[in-house]
């Protein structure tokens, strides 16, 4: 098990992080007052704004860079904001495609009439969106070059 989950101050933390963005997706899904659904276009922002602080290159991008290592973090930095950017589009896809889900009546909407469907609903949409970017060369070769930089950082770190 990961040692975080017996850090109370990490769960504390990840708790209210998801409170968070829970209430700001109810918000997004109910409007500001209650008084409905917003249109679909801000329930994307709602969603987007949240993935865009998750998916922000982590400690490594702001930490200064080693003794002669300052080519190895320009190049990690580079590849960690080429994986966010790519990360980013797939959450705005993934909203999108929920959005879209949601705006749909008729019989073949999506049934929704619980938190647990809301949430299947988003991970199916999050799924398709992940899946079909991953295909694309261009996400396997982000992920490549993220690796590899991150490998080459922490060899000129040791």
């Amino acid at each position: 098990m990961d040692p975080r989950f017996s850090d109370p101050l990490f769960l504390q933390r990840t708790l209210n992080e998801y409170a968070q963005g829970l209430v700001s997706l109810s918000g997004a899904i109910w409007g500001p007052d209650g008084s409905g659904p917003p249109p679909p276009e801000a329930f994307q922002q709602a969603l987007a704004a949240g993935y865009r602080r998750l998916l922000e290159p982590g400690s490594l991008s702001s930490a200064a860079p080693a003794p002669g290592g300052g080519e190895a973090f320009a190049r990690y930095q580079r590849a960690a904001a080429r994986s966010a950017e790519l990360a980013s589009a797939i959450a705005l896809a993934a909203s999108r495609r929920f959005a879209e889900a949601l705006s749909q009546s008729g019989p073949d909407a999506p049934p929704i009439t619980s938190l647990r469907e809301l949430h299947a609903l988003w991970i199916d949409c999050g799924e398709a969106a992940y899946g079909e970017a991953a295909r694309r060369e261009e996400f396997a070769a982000a992920q490549a070059e993220l690796l590899m930089a991150l490998v080459e950082l922490r060899a000129v770190q040791a």
